[in-house]
């Protein structure tokens, strides 16, 4: 299955501590506080989530996922992960491996 999600940066520019905690996983909340972009971090997060839920129907509880980024490329167990970046415009596709 492929999972596709398109966001607004804009849109994560003031979050509260409550749903920054519903969106990420503990291991990703400590690399959010060290973030430079918090915003651009948060919303890239979101846009992978919900690609991976679209794609997956089972993903729905986003502070248990855990996304890794090694090598400049996002990272979850079982699906390849591409984003994209224009502007205040995120896109996130997440295709489920074979």
């Amino acid at each position: 299955m492929l999972g596709i999600d398109i966001t607004n940066i804009k849109r994560f520019e003031k979050q509260n501590q409550q749903f920054i905690e519903k969106v990420l996983h503990k291991d990703e909340i400590i690399e959010y506080n060290n973030a430079k972009e918090k915003a651009v971090f948060l919303a890239k997060r979101w846009a992978i989530k919900e690609a991976l839920f679209k794609a997956d129907n089972k993903l729905f509880s986003f502070s248990e996922i855990n996304i890794k980024k090694e090598d400049r490329t996002y990272k979850y167990p079982g699906y390849v992960i591409s984003t994209s970046r224009e502007g205040d415009i995120i896109i996130a596709i997440a295709q489920k491996e074979k």
